[in-house]
């Protein structure tokens, strides 16, 4: 199914991990886009028209002005973002059952597991304004697991 995207779809985007992951899939994809900086710095994602669109006030979101049926959709969360984007556009997101599940899989363990692991270890080496090694080496070595690399033995 190819999709013809005639307005550009607008992406409320701060440069962060997640933020990546959908300015990624549309220029993958050559879906034209508008972006739209929310300084998350400066507490932009609370303002009432972002959380209109992202009530949750976190990045990314998009709003799609030819979503289902042709109405406007927005929608929030990177991974329901590349699950719309893939479903809606045909990419990257296969209609074989079983090779769907396989894709969901790893989305998920990246939403779920890497992501969050490699953030909590930022956080505690670089942001926590008291260093907590406990915490540096717990979140290190998730993920390093996570990588499928051996662990030092105690």
């Amino acid at each position: 199914m190819t999709v013809h995207q005639t307005a550009p779809i607008d992406l409320y985007f701060w440069p962060t991990p997640n933020g990546w992951k959908a300015s990624i899939m549309l220029e993958e994809l050559e879906v034209p886009y508008r972006l739209n900086l929310v300084n998350i710095g400066k507490g932009e994602q609370f303002a009432p028209d972002f959380l209109a669109i992202s009530p949750n006030n976190r990045m990314p979101a998009i709003l799609d002005p030819e979503g289902p049926d042709g109405d406007p959709i927005s929608v929030f969360e990177s991974g329901a973002i590349l699950q719309y984007l893939g479903r809606k556009f045909g990419k990257f997101y296969p209609q074989d059952e079983r090779r769907r599940v396989e894709v969901e899989e790893w989305l998920m363990w990246q939403m779920g597991g890497f992501g969050p692991m490699l953030g909590q270890s930022h956080h505690f080496r670089q942001y926590a304004p008291e260093k907590v090694p406990y915490a540096i080496e717990r979140y290190d070595n998730e993920v390093q697991r996570r990588l499928w690399r051996p662990q030092p033995q105690a």
